[in-house]
């Protein structure tokens, strides 16, 4: 991994700050709390892949961009939007009611637009990072790589706010643990959305509105998280906040989960890197000839596997072989098993997890 000199620059800025702000003990105890755990996470999003597992390099230079250009651009980017629309506001509430707005549009709405906007900006302008991106799974994986970064670095700043270093090193550990198990995965799994709708974008041709979708629905689910955090906190409600933490760390972790079985759903799928590039032909089937045109790795993963079923033959490029998909006629028995399959293997704790999450933000604002 090499940083920029703008990324140097900016480090230097960031730790300077923090340093002087709190002290060098509290800033590397913090640094430390944060950045370790971020690590392994990433390592067990990149180990869920099998084939083509993505190098360190490129890994490490998304998550530098998150926990360094990311943070500083969404930093500046946030506080000129919110004071913007705060002094639009300005004169039609009260100045308690101020403050209370100036809390609710900064977290709802203004920072999930653009931190989700600025995260994964990485993975197009990057050659070696953009180069990589050759499975649509990839996608999440950098996503995720991009998130983890800046999510650590934003522990960082919150565990070494005046309020947490008011409680000394205790209050430090206690905000950077608690939002290592939380407001982290949130980061990973948000992005990792953005960064599947731009692999999708990359590999397998779509337009640009698959990202543009994706990108809106890790602003939702942000701000859906952050107006929980923000509700709880307006309202004052002890136990809505606890509650709230309580499910928010179990659907982080959820979302952790399902992104990793995702990687792992696809990269076993593996007719993803191919994109649109095969398509099934009028009679149900594709020419080994459209793969011929495919890069050497691929070529090479395509006959490896081919090989194993005694379907592929090289040297005939007349051959064809059975579409991926096919539509056929199910019997009523069989629409049966396939929907209890369905419902078996359907991630319902997330699903459940995510519906008690939003009544009690809802339970907060209306009570």
């Amino acid at each position: 991994m090499k940083l920029s000199r703008g990324q140097w620059i900016i480090l230097i800025i960031l730790i300077a700050s923090l340093i002087g702000a709190s002290g060098f003990l509290p800033f590397l105890f913090a640094t430390i709390l944060a950045f370790i755990p971020a690590y392994y996470y990433l390592r067990s999003i990149r180990n869920a892949e099998e084939e083509d597992v993505e190098p360190w390099e490129t890994l490490w230079t998304s998550f530098a961009w998150g926990g360094i250009t990311g943070i500083f651009l969404a930093g500046i980017l946030n506080t000129i939007f919110t004071v913007s629309i705060i002094g639009i506001l300005y004169g039609t509430s009260s100045e308690s009611d101020l403050e209370v707005l100036a809390v609710f549009v900064g977290a709802v709405i203004v920072a999930p637009f653009v931190e989700e906007f600025i995260k994964p900006i990485v993975m197009f302008r990057n050659q070696a990072v953009k180069k990589e991106i050759d499975e649509v799974e990839d996608g999440i994986v950098y996503g995720a790589a991009c998130g983890l970064g800046f999510g650590a670095t934003e522990n960082v700043f919150y565990g070494l706010t005046a309020g947490a270093t008011a409680g000394g090193i205790g209050g430090v550990f206690l905000i950077v643990v608690l939002r290592t198990f939380s407001s982290i995965l949130l980061h990973l799994v948000a992005t990792s959305y953005t960064g599947y709708g731009i692999a999708k974008y990359q590999i397998e041709g779509e337009s640009f509105g698959v990202v543009v979708k994706y990108y809106f629905l890790a602003v939702l689910i942000h701000a859906a998280w952050n107006a929980a955090a923000v509700s709880s906190l307006v309202y004052d409600n002890d136990v809505g906040a606890v509650l709230l933490l309580a499910f928010s760390i179990l659907l982080a972790i959820s979302g952790l989960e399902l992104a990793k079985r995702r990687i792992r759903e696809l990269d076993v799928a593996g007719s993803n890197i191919y994109g649109n590039s095969i398509r099934a032909g009028s009679d149900g089937q594709w020419s080994t000839s459209s793969i011929e045109q495919k890069s050497s790795w691929e070529q090479k993963k395509l006959r490896s596997s081919s090989v194993d079923s005694g379907e592929f033959n090289s040297s005939n490029s007349g051959q064809t072989a059975d579409a991926l998909y096919k539509s056929s006629t199910k019997t009523p028995q069989e629409l049966a098993d396939s929907t209890t399959e369905w419902a078996v293997n359907y991630d319902w704790r997330s699903a459940i997890g995510f519906v008690i999450f939003l009544f009690f933000i809802l339970s907060d604002i209306i009570f």
